[in-house]
């Protein structure tokens, strides 16, 4: 199920229109309360929300909504879309960051990736992200910003610093000497220890509450 939250009409319409006939199964809201109320009583595996609907107040408002359904995955939706503001809406639990005017079938394809574990951001951003978490790694930030890389083994932590930059597990496996099967172990007992769900959430730490890009789908807009 896809949640679709605005108090703008036109675009709930469009919204549903642009994913209906995927065979979605379509729920609109048109208040906060609203929202959280479909999150925590159904859990939907997405919602689409207007970062403009009322008493959101934008990226803290997505961290709130995510604490009643962790497990959905929430595409915030700008008016106006800039860097600063997919910045801060990654940060606060965010799968995903588009226009609200974007193509219905990009819109579904970012639900779909977002569905997929993946992050859904535009080009333009992803390329800001990756200078912001190598310009962090390079100046080794992560012990000045509050990320207690002390509870990982050294061999952990050599795998943390390279996720934040952005290095695949074959890379990390290639540079270390060891095998991709043990990289993801590795990167399994990271989660557990720092408390993070996936490779972007870590990156996010490791890089000063920077993001990285992860596993990245197409431009957004």
């Amino acid at each position: 199920m896809v949640v679709v939250a605005s108090d703008n009409v036109s675009l709930l319409d469009r919204w549903a229109a642009a994913l209906g006939g995927h065979g979605t199964l379509i729920r609109r809201v048109r208040q906060l309360d609203e929202a959280e109320g479909m999150l925590s009583g159904r859990q939907p595996a997405v919602l689409l929300i207007d970062l403009a609907l009322r008493d959101l107040n934008g990226a803290p408002g997505i961290a709130e909504l995510i604490a009643f359904s962790p497990s959905t995955r929430i595409i915030a939706m700008g008016h106006q879309p800039n860097d600063d503001e997919g910045v801060a809406v990654l940060r606060a639990g965010a799968r995903g960051y588009c226009n609200v005017h974007i193509d219905p079938r990009l819109l579904a394809k970012a639900v779909e990736t977002v569905q997929l574990g993946e992050v859904w951001i535009g080009r333009r951003l992803i390329d800001r992200l990756v200078a912001m978490v190598g310009s962090a790694a390079a100046s080794r930030v992560d012990a000045e910003c509050g990320v207690d890389l002390d509870a990982l083994t050294a061999r952990e932590r050599e795998i943390a610093l390279q996720v934040g930059v952005g290095c695949s597990n074959k890379v990390i496996a290639q540079r270390l000497g060891i095998t991709e099967r043990t990289v993801k172990a590795h990167l399994g007992s990271v989660f557990g220890k720092l408390g993070v769900k996936d490779r972007l959430q870590l990156a996010l730490l490791v890089a000063g509450r920077t993001p990285s890009t992860a596993r990245v789908g197409a431009p957004s807009h």
